[in-house]
């Protein structure tokens, strides 16, 4: 993986809103070029961000995207989980690894004559590799699965607070109901979650939801009553003794067959005797005594005495039929209890009406045998064991009904309660199945069983890599390897590190023997910064293939001949690096490091066929406004073509004096560029006042008509007034004045080169045509 572009760049010290609009994206080698204060060092600390998978503790709020050919890109927000192998050498590196007054951090570089233990390190370390990856997808699954599961008790809490709180809008529990509770409530009835019994019908779902309503009712008041099969046993042998018993009478067969005539001629004798009368109130005739005789016989005491038994028989017969009981009203029931009342009720009602039909049964009956007392052929039916039970049985339903209303009301917070566990069981049960809760905990639990496996494997291979790395690393050999570089590198001998296992690092000797403590010149630091972090780039056996190096101004303390050594020294140690930043502001090693890249560039151009290039070229630039910003952006051809920051100034400021109009930042940026044009054009002129710029303009007055004292005064205010090289003066004004008037000054100021050396001009003119 390489660094592709940095998107965006926001809060970040100077760059304030950098984009990437105006730069290509990255190539394999970078050259960044930029003036002190633009901001270099800025930069190359967001790459040690990456570097330490840490965003800055300096721009807490800063903001970035940073795009990776074949990874996500790096953002404030995933920094941390950067795997890009990255080495910035900047100041904070130095800062971090080096203390001139005290000691220098080990390097641990790898024995290569320990063959049979590299070749177990590098096993161990494919085997670790392989290890780590099958780890972490393993971990993104299980943490997938987890988060499934998280999401299931958020959706399923949500659901059943919308179920349960419907129920009773006053319990708390139910209208606080969240994913902890439901989470809460399945691990305590983890077992129970299991029984297939759980999911209720929706009868039942229907009974516990009016069950768990919090509307409380009064007890009813009710008695039960029931019939017993022995009394109906007992009646019916007292109906047929009834029905089979017959009385001695001189019996007028006529009245014996037909037992209407009986009755009317009975009822009609009793009549004439009460009126004391033989005419036959119906025809008129007499009756005779004769007939009277014949009828007193057919209807004798006995006869008579048989006939009230009949009567009060009849009577207590029509006393047996069964009538509804007094019964609780339906209104007065709970609603769960109300369907299973009315069930009973309704058995009763048909039980009782069963039995009504066969003691009906029985009536007609006995009615039959008192119309003719004489029949003893008459029989009944025995009442059916079943319509007693009938009757029993609804009425003993019904009592179980009355009996759980009266139950409810007198235990009614704990009963309602009973009724919405039942139903947060239910609902808790239908979610957990319909998702596979049980399936998917243990499958998350086994996986991540066999993942803490793996986990320890990795552990384990880890301790044996460090344990052969700590065999193959040397801090010996870091530092004879470091004092070989620094000797070549500075051209002396005099300077060395050597080990102190005390202080766990390196002492800095002069001439092997007197330490250092801090008595070291400017360029002996810079140049043993440089000689070691290019040194511990190959720590711990570190593969430069792999590896993204930026480097930070390394020259800042050289003279020229340690330009070319510093310049060297990068080339022959970076040169296969996965990718490479460079960041300066010496132009010479600029040119040093271009050449460089260019050469890169015009080989791979010269392939058949043509291959793209590889190094790329940018410009850091800073406004001058207050507050002050940077960008970077692709290198102006000038830069890249010219052999001199002189050639590249002259191009440069010769562009605006031609430009139609000029932004407030690139009206700054003249000024500055005037002063260092001027400075350096009359310093290769007059080099014995160099370090007098007002002196330097005194003398290029020297034989000059067009330019005069007004114009040079014009301009030595005007980059006095707006170049960053001095305190800058600012009012109300400046940018007004500066917008006006800088281009008309620009113009003067070529002007004037060209009247003190029209050669020299005109050939520049040609140059940076050309390379335009």
């Amino acid at each position: 993986m390489s660094i592709k572009n940095i998107q965006k760049l926001k809060r970040f010290g100077i760059f304030q809103n950098h984009t990437n609009a105006n730069s290509k994206d990255f190539g394999r080698y970078n050259l960044f070029y930029g003036w002190n204060g633009s901001g270099k060092s800025t930069l190359s600390s967001l790459f040690r961000c990456i570097e330490n998978k840490a965003n800055s503790e300096k721009f807490l709020s800063s903001e970035f995207t940073i795009n990776i050919d074949g990874s996500a890109a790096i953002t404030q927000a995933n920094i941390s989980k950067s795997n890009l192998n990255v080495y910035t050498f900047n100041q904070d590196f130095i800062d971090e690894n080096i203390s001139w007054n005290n000691v220098v951090k080990s390097i641990l570089l790898v024995d290569k004559a320990k063959i049979e233990e590299r070749e177990k390190l590098e096993e161990l370390k494919k085997a670790q590799k392989t290890n780590l990856e099958v780890h972490s997808k393993e971990a993104k699954e299980i943490s997938k699965m987890d988060g499934a599961v998280s999401k299931f008790g958020t959706d399923s809490a949500r659901h059943m607070k919308t179920s349960l709180q419907s129920i009773d809008t006053t319990d708390r529990y139910y209208l606080n109901y969240d994913k902890r509770k439901f989470e809460s409530f399945i691990s305590a009835n983890i077992e129970a979650m299991k029984a297939d019994d759980l999911l209720l019908d929706e009868d039942k779902i229907i009974k516990l939801t009016n069950a768990a309503k919090p509307d409380q009712k009064n007890p009813i008041t009710f008695t039960l009553q029931t019939i017993s099969q022995e009394t109906f046993t007992r009646a019916k042998e007292r109906l047929d003794d009834l029905l089979k018993t017959s009385v001695v009478s001189k019996t007028i067969q006529r009245l014996v067959e037909h037992g209407d005539i009986k009755s009317w001629v009975e009822t009609g004798l009793e009549l004439h005797k009460q009126h004391d009368t033989t005419t036959c109130e119906f025809c008129g005739n007499t009756i005779t005594e004769e007939r009277i005789k014949q009828l007193d016989a057919h209807f004798n005491d006995d006869y008579k005495a048989f006939q009230v038994r009949l009567v009060k028989a009849d009577d207590w017969l029509a006393s047996q039929y069964m009538r509804n009981p007094a019964l609780p009203a339906t209104s007065d029931l709970y609603e769960e209890f109300k369907k299973e009342y009315i069930e009973a009720y309704t058995a009763l009602e048909k039980a009782i009406t069963v039995l009504n039909e066969e003691i009906s049964a029985w009536h007609i009956t006995l009615k039959e045998k008192t119309r003719n007392p004489l029949e003893t052929g008459l029989k009944v039916a025995a009442i059916n064991e079943f319509s007693i039970n009938g009757f029993n049985d609804a009425m003993t339903s019904i009592s179980a009904s009355v009996g759980k209303h009266n139950h409810k009301s007198g235990n009614f917070k704990e009963e309602t309660n009973k009724a919405k566990k039942k139903l947060e069981l239910h609902y808790a049960a239908t979610e957990v199945k319909a998702f596979g809760y049980h399936d998917m905990k243990k499958e998350i639990a086994n996986r991540t069983k066999e993942n803490n496996i793996l986990k320890t494997t990795i552990t384990n291979h880890n301790a044996a890599i460090r344990t052969l790395e700590d065999s193959l690393s040397n801090e010996g050999l870091g530092a004879d390897q470091f004092n070989e570089s620094l000797h070549k590198f500075l051209g002396r001998s005099e300077l060395t590190l050597r080990f102190n296992p005390v202080k766990k690092g390196y002492e800095i000797l002069r001439n092997s023997s007197d330490l250092v403590e801090g008595n070291l010149s400017e360029g002996e630091k810079t140049a043993i910064a440089f000689v070691y972090f290019i040194t511990k780039l190959s720590e711990n056996d570190n593969k430069m293939e792999n590896t993204v190096v930026i480097v930070d101004d390394p020259v800042s303390s050289f003279d020229s001949n340690h330009l070319f050594h510093a310049y060297s020294f990068l080339r022959s140690n970076c040169d296969k690096v996965k990718q490479l930043f460079v960041f300066t502001h010496n132009f010479t090693y600029f040119k040093l490091i271009r050449d460089w890249f260019e050469g890169i560039n015009r080989n791979r151009r010269r392939k058949n066929p043509p291959k793209d290039q590889i190094a790329f070229f940018y410009t850091i630039e800073a406004s001058t406004v207050i507050p002050r910003h940077s960008t970077f952006k692709d290198a102006d051809p000038s830069l890249v073509n010219y052999n001199s920051e002189y050639h590249y100034i002259f191009s440069k400021l010769h562009k605006y004096k031609d430009a139609p109009t000029l932004s407030r930042d690139e009206s700054f940026l003249t000024a500055n560029l005037a002063r260092k044009l001027l400075e350096s054009f009359f310093s290769f002129k007059f080099p014995k006042h160099r370090s007098d710029i007002s002196q330097l303009m005194a003398c290029g007055l020297n034989g000059c008509e067009t330019t005069d004292e007004v114009i040079k005064e014009k301009i030595y205010r005007f980059i006095n007034k707006y170049s960053h090289s001095i305190v800058i003066e600012i009012n109300e004004d400046s940018s007004e004045n500066l917008a006006g008037e800088s281009q008309n000054i620009i113009g003067d100021i070529f002007t004037w080169i060209q009247e003190v050396d029209e050669v020299h001009y005109n050939e520049m003119l040609e140059v940076i045509i050309y390379n335009d």
